[in-house]
């Protein structure tokens, strides 16, 4: 089993001398990662308080044509933007009778035109691979044909930002993080301007169950505070389980603000699907060389609240 989540005794790792730790110093981010405030460090690592949603993105039973009744964990609305042949849009997920009714009766309707008949109209798909673009209205619209995987299980591809090139098929399950197995962290994009790379490592704390889990930075996001399943799970205590059930799927949540993301500004190492426990380690040696448990406690007190 994966794990390696620390409880930590800050009581005790505030007493240390300044000499056994790296400090926190830094400077205050206004509005990046999504965020109001941010933490800017001096060695140029980012860190912020934030919410723990969940990724599932890269999941090999994530997103199915007949979702939940087939096994998917993810509902089909979330992972798409869909859009009408004048050009507007509307957002799949934002609530149930959208998700499950006007979507769903465009996706049928778009698909049994072929995806890409912008007559009927278009999806545009994220946490889903897609193909192809067409131009609706003079905008691109890319990836709008969905992949099924090659297995024959009737599960879309679901990739990740973070993959293995050593396997060349985009089209291929096996080349994404699994995210129930890997502790790992999405990144926005106004963070990976300030240093933060793809396959570069962090740590999230949990305030409310004082764990401490290091990660890989495994997907691109829209802010700080979005992990994979894995990661929520060994941060609220739980242990790694792969595979779970529909119901299992939010294990983790957090809804407060409660939790401490740091992204270091390190090397990345290339990711390698065959090797999860090697992705693991280099998470737990980098959060050793950035600091560890020591600087960990000193950032806690310091990174500013949201």
């Amino acid at each position: 089993m994966l794990t390696f989540a620390a409880t930590l005794g800050f009581s005790n790792l505030l007493g240390l001398p300044a000499a056994h730790a790296k400090d926190c110093a830094g400077a205050e981010l206004r509005n990046v990662g999504g965020v109001a405030r941010a933490w800017k460090l001096a060695d140029g690592g980012v860190a912020a308080y934030s919410k723990m949603n969940i990724n599932i993105d890269g999941y090999a039973r994530a997103y199915h044509p007949q979702n939940a009744s087939a096994g998917a964990l993810l509902h089909l609305c979330n992972a798409r933007r869909p859009y009408a042949p004048d050009g507007t849009s509307y957002n799949a997920s934002k609530d149930n009778p959208t998700c499950t009714g006007r979507f769903m009766d465009d996706y049928a309707r778009i698909g049994a035109a072929g995806w890409k008949d912008t007559s009927v109209g278009v999806i545009r798909w994220f946490g889903v691979l897609g193909r192809d673009q067409v131009q609706l209205n003079g905008v691109n619209i890319k990836s709008v044909v969905p992949v099924l995987q090659k297995d024959g299980s009737g599960f879309y591809v679901s990739p990740t930002a973070l993959a293995d090139n050593a396997i060349a098929d985009a089209a291929d399950q096996s080349r994404y993080l699994n995210p129930l197995r890997v502790p790992a962290a999405v990144v926005p994009d106004s963070v990976m301007a300030q240093g933060v790379k793809m396959g570069s490592f962090g740590v999230a704390y949990n305030k409310d169950t004082r764990i401490a889990v290091p990660f890989v930075v495994g997907d691109a996001g829209p802010a700080i505070g979005e992990g994979s399943i894995a990661l929520a799970r060994l941060a609220a205590g739980l242990a790694i389980k792969d595979p779970i059930q529909h119901s299992e799927r939010y294990k983790g949540q957090v809804d407060a603000k409660n939790v401490l993301w740091i992204y270091f500004k390190d090397t990345p190492a290339p990711y390698d699907s065959t090797k999860e426990v090697s992705t693991v380690q280099n998470a737990k040696d980098a959060f050793q060389a950035w600091g560890g448990e020591a600087r960990l406690a000193l950032c806690v007190q310091q990174v500013p609240r949201n």
